[in-house]
């Protein structure tokens, strides 16, 4: 059975993302989420001479090459600060361009993502296919030596502003649900490619999310990343990384929030004494520490499970997020609900880190859809466990 133990460097690796993303973030953060910025290019160019862009891309293309396990918890230390910073270092490109790029993709492309110049968009969300993306309708056919695809894609992170974006499109209508479904890389401006609306949204606004059009849009046939039919294959091994990694991630943005309201609690007094010696206040704080441990842990698990390619790592990963979202969500909740009044106003970071938790519950996989996934799992393995006892018997 796969398990985990924290190595030393990865507890180093740990506490220099605390480091940076406190003294360096922090600062950061406060203001463009007060201004209703965005994530700015020099940040992530900052990021990268830290090595943080290129977490999991090997050296030879300017990364450092880390394990899944370490990245988890260099970016749940993230994620306690800024989320939105936190969405740019590991990504659903980099898994799939090391699986099935070429070697000439990997050249050109991973490099840039490493030294912060190339800014990623996941393309799959469609206005009426997002948890069931196997019913996607953009479509690209080949023309010659190139595809030509049309199609629009909705809620695209970073859409508006990507340098490369990882499209997700049909091509073959006639192969069975989840096949005939292949990934193509689209760089900005392309002729037939174009951003549609941007979104307002309450979370990720660091982030900007938009729609893309793509009309005719033309690309050679060096822009297919992998086996034509494939994407699909390639995208849930590349879920089962991330999704792990997400859930660390919702466990940093719980232990921000606590953090910062249990600070807030030794200085606020009321009835003659502070709010962090009242029983009943502690108490609750006490519960939702060893909720945010239980979500470290199980997303520590399910990224040793996904470094180790198991069978079990899919399933592990979808009940790292759902779990760690969850478990976010009710922590931001209760962190607002501690600061009172003053928690409702942006003076105070926990009702940034409230807002973003209704992202965890929906994008990467929205928590219905990954409840789906867990219980059919588990009647599989119920199943199992009869026919077994049966045959014994």
């Amino acid at each position: 059975m796969t398990t985990y133990r924290l190595s030393d460097e990865q507890i180093r690796l740990k506490e220099a993302a605390r480091r940076f993303s406190r003294t360096e973030l922090g600062p950061i953060s406060a203001e463009v989420e007060r201004e209703g910025g965005l994530l700015t290019r020099e940040t992530l160019k900052m990021m990268a001479e830290q090595g943080y862009m290129g977490l999991d891309i090997p050296p030879e293309f300017g990364g450092l090459g880390l394990d899944t396990l370490s990245c988890a918890v260099i970016l749940e230390e993230m994620s306690a600060v800024w989320f939105s910073a936190a969405s740019h270092p590991v990504t659903l490109l980099t898994g799939p361009l090391l699986f099935a790029g070429t070697e000439e993709q990997q050249r050109r492309f991973l490099p840039r993502v490493a030294s912060g110049d190339c800014i990623t968009a996941f393309a799959l969300t469609e206005p009426d296919a997002g948890s069931d993306a196997a019913s996607i309708s953009t479509f690209a056919h080949r023309d010659g030596d190139d595809w030509v695809i049309n199609g629009r894609k909705i809620f695209i992170t970073n859409g508006a502003r990507a340098d490369l974006i990882v499209l997700f499109a049909r091509t073959d209508r006639d192969a069975p649900r989840g096949g005939g479904i292949s990934l193509f890389l689209i760089e900005a401006g392309t002729p037939g490619f174009s951003v549609g609306r941007e979104f307002d949204t309450i979370a990720h606004t660091a982030n900007p999310i938009a729609e893309l059009i793509f009309e005719d849009c033309r690309v050679p046939a060096s822009s297919l990343l992998g086996a034509e039919g494939e994407g699909f294959k390639y995208i849930q091994v590349g879920f089962a990384k991330t999704r792990a990694i997400y859930g660390a991630r919702c466990a940093g943005v719980a232990q921000g929030a606590i953090d910062y309201a249990l600070d807030y609690m030794q200085t606020r007094e009321q009835f003659g004494q502070p709010l962090a010696q009242f029983q009943a206040l502690r108490f609750r704080a006490a519960d939702l520490g060893a909720k945010i441990a239980a979500a470290r842990h199980l997303s520590y698990h399910a990224a040793a499970l996904a470094q180790d390619g198991t069978d079990d790592a899919p399933v592990a990963a979808s009940m790292a997020k759902l779990f760690g979202g969850n478990v976010c969500t009710e922590v931001t909740q209760q962190a607002v609900q501690f600061l009172g009044g003053h928690g409702l106003t942006k003076d105070h970071p926990v009702e940034r880190y409230y807002r973003e938790t209704k992202l965890f519950q929906i994008g990467d996989g929205s928590s219905e859809m990954l409840s789906l996934l867990i219980s059919r799992h588990m009647n599989r393995q119920a199943q199992g466990g009869m026919s077994a006892r049966l045959a014994s018997d």
